[in-house]
């Protein structure tokens, strides 16, 4: 048996003196792997351990915790994989080893048995795990693996201006208050990879504008612990003490920290909002952000622990866009707590897929999109080519700001996920590969329940793991035939986002019908976050909405829709009494539980609901009764609570009407008439002077519009 105690002492004299990070893999059964590891603990003031099986009084946490860490740092980290691999852990707790530092990642020997039986994904880490810039070492080796070349060097900081190490950290506090030092309006997108001193510039520049000015900063991020960085870093720059509150107060000024539920309920009053972490808070609560308060800062990790920045920053542009033309982004590149290519960060990036990006546009076919063929591709090619694997995740994650690592083991482990891709022929010149994979849609096979499990799942007394759309459209709806038959789940959906509105989206998901179809499958459905223009994308697509969350989700802030397309007769004799059901219940929720949807896409719903139900049975008023009232009411007779029911049914019908054309007026008479919202509120959402000024702006809409319909 080898020295392990000699190697580790020079394996960490020299990860210090390089200021790098090593991986280090100790495959053998749990207490070897643990003993193993406290060799290499022995030599660093801190440690974490990662995973079950901790040993007492060590600094530990579950892997379900780990994005709690974001922005928190330690000197040596033990990943506990004998109970499976989290690849969304494994990529956030790597990030808080500092430089110097190693990550001693446990893992049984089995997986690098000569006849492995492993999952795919465990299949591909272990070949990952066999490259050179990765320590493995084995229960049953007797010697050492070799020490890695001593190449990397310390990066050479200096002492700039505000405290900064880098250039680039100088020129992002610069950027920070340049938010509250120039106009209104123009907010900062600062985004970087971990380790690259972000949350340290936020806190620097926080304490450069709190000793020049009076001041107060809100701070927000999805958990307290994810700003620690910036509160400790702000307090040593004022040289004040600091004890983890979630506030610090100097002279005039102060920073708060709010939680993001709470700073859009209270709406403090704030000079300025620094929003950390944005990748991970819901797009729709960015935008309530970035609508109430005139001076915001949000920052990013570009490749992080739940879904990336860059997807983030892809996704919310165009909301920055719309709202705030003149924002401006950043962003820094330059690690600070680790040495330039680190190689603990470098096969992160690999082997999680974090740096990858879709085809660049010269790259690109010349080709027009009619050469673009559709097939499925099995997980054996995925696991044989990293290259397709790579694309293909580069494609999610642009499309799909969440997209995260666990979703390559969910790709490649799950025998239910199918992979549908559009291909595009590569040009002759173009030597590395014969096509591009320029669109995905990746299905999940759902249901066949037997009747006494499906008729469980209605009553909502079963809950079997996974089959969302089938368990949905019995427990949701009331139809246990949802859960019995076969169908098709769409889990994602993308486009190379240059060959984008070239219908191949549609076509693909023409495909993933056909394909359904010969698996014999019963129907195909999908959820998604209602926005009006998805609503329209799958509605042209043959898929009608069937149910609309009632709460928002979590994860995306936004009410999920589920919509399906039948395949079967057998499907289709209950889709259209599913079909039925939503629009009503949609009509009979618009003012409850719908009442404070977005306009545009409550006009959508409410239009296709009366689609499926007659608009003269729901409004029962007798026409000769309404015109009567409205002639009054338009000729500045009546007020508008006594003349509200007319209103409401002719507004009813000119809003699901082909004349009807969707403004900012039109949005006020909606959300006042049809989603009975109170003055008050109507005064606030369209910053309106006063409850007279509405109803002036409600009675010269319904003027216009209902004379111009006579």
């Amino acid at each position: 048996m080898f020295d392990l105690p000699h190697f580790s002492s020079q394996l960490i004299a020299q990860a210090k003196n390089a200021n790098c990070r090593h991986l280090v893999v100790l495959a053998g059964d749990l207490v070897w792997g643990a003993e193993s590891a406290n060799v290499f603990i022995s030599g660093y003031p801190t440690y974490l351990w990662a995973g079950e099986n901790a040993p007492e009084n060590a600094d530990s946490l579950s892997i379900k915790k780990a994005k709690k860490l974001l922005g928190q740092e330690t000197h040596c980290l033990v990943f506990n994989a004998h109970n499976g691999f989290d690849a969304d852990a494994f990529g956030a707790l790597s990030g808080t080893v500092i430089g110097g530092g190693l990550l001693l990642l446990l893992v049984p020997s089995c997986w690098f048995d000569d006849t492995p039986t492993q999952l795919p994904f465990i299949q591909r880490l272990v070949r990952l795990l066999s490259q050179p810039d990765v320590l493995l070492i084995q229960q049953s080796d007797t010697f050492h693996p070799d020490l890695p070349s001593s190449y990397f060097a310390k990066n050479d900081y200096q002492d700039l201006r505000f405290g900064c190490l880098t250039q680039e950290q100088t020129l992002a506090v610069e950027a920070i208050k340049k938010v509250v030092t120039g106009h209104r309006k123009r907010p900062l997108v600062l985004t970087a990879d971990r380790g690259r001193g972000k949350s340290s510039a936020l806190g620097i520049a926080a304490a450069s504008l709190m000793t020049e000015r009076r001041i107060r900063i809100g701070v927000t991020s999805p958990s307290f612990a994810n700003v620690n960085t910036l509160f400790t870093r702000a307090a040593d720059a004022l040289g004040i003490e600091y004890n983890q509150e979630k506030n610090l107060s100097f002279e005039s000024s102060d920073m708060v920290f709010f939680a993001p539920d709470t700073l859009l309920t209270t709406q403090p009053d704030i000079d300025f909002l620094i929003v950390d972490e944005a990748a991970a808070i819901p797009a729709p609560l960015l935008s309530q952000m970035l609508t109430h308060y005139n001076r915001v800062a949000f920052a990013s990790t570009i490749h992080g622990y739940e879904g990336t920045g860059r997807g983030f920053a892809i996704k919310f542009r165009q909301q920055l866009d719309l709202q705030t033309p003149q924002w401006r982004q950043l962003s820094i590149t330059q690690p600070i707590r680790w040495a330039i290519n680190d190689p603990l960060e470098s096969w992160v990036f690999s082997a999680l897929l974090l740096d990858t990006d879709v085809m660049p546009r010269h790259r690109l076919s010349t080709k027009a999109s009619s050469e673009i063929t559709y097939r499925t591709v099995p997980t054996e090619e995925l696991i044989a080519d990293e290259a397709l694997l790579s694309s293909l995740f580069g494609l999610l994650i642009n499309a799909h700001y969440q997209t995260s690592p666990n979703d390559i083991s969910q790709l490649l482990d799950d025998a239910n996920i199918q992979l549908l891709v559009a291909e595009l022929k590569n040009d002759e010149d173009d030597s590395e590969q014969a096509a591009s994979i320029v669109g995905c849609c990746l299905v999940s096979l759902e249901g066949g329940f037997d009747i006494d499990l499906a008729q469980q799942v209605m009553l909502g007394k079963r809950r079997v793991k996974g089959h969302l759309l089938a368990q949905s459209v019995a427990a949701h709806i009331g139809i246990p035939q949802g859960a019995t038959q076969y169908c098709a789940r769409i889990l994602r959906i993308a486009v190379h986002p240059f060959l984008q509105q070239q219908g191949i989206g549609s076509s693909l998901l023409g495909f993933a019908q056909k394909w359904a179809t010969q698996q014999q499958l019963d129907y195909i459905g999908t959820s998604f976050a209602a926005a009006p223009e998805l609503v329209s994308f799958w509605r042209k697509a043959g898929f009608l909405p069937i149910r609309l969350g009632v709460t928002k989700d979590a994860s995306s802030g936004t009410h999920s829709l589920l919509a399906v397309q039948p395949i079967s007769d057998a499907a289709q004799s209950w889709q259209q009494c599913a079909v039925s059901l939503f629009a009503a219940n949609f009509l009979s929720q618009r003012v409850e539980q719908f009442n404070n949807l977005e306009s545009e896409l409550f006009i959508s719903l409410f239009q296709y609901s009366f689609t499926q139900i007659d608009i003269k049975k729901y409004m029962p008023l007798p026409q000769s009764f309404r015109d009567l009232q409205l002639s009054c009411y338009c000729r500045g007779g009546l007020g508008y609570d006594l003349a509200i029911a007319s209103i409401e049914s002719w507004l009813t019908e000119w809003v699901a009407s082909d004349d009807f054309i969707h403004d900012p007026t039109a949005a006020l008479a909606v959300v006042k008439v049809l989603q009975k919202q109170s003055w008050n509120t109507v005064v606030a959402q369209f910053s309106l002077p006063s409850r007279k000024h509405a109803e002036h702006a409600l009675r010269s809409y319904i003027t216009q519009h209902y004379q111009s319909s006579l």
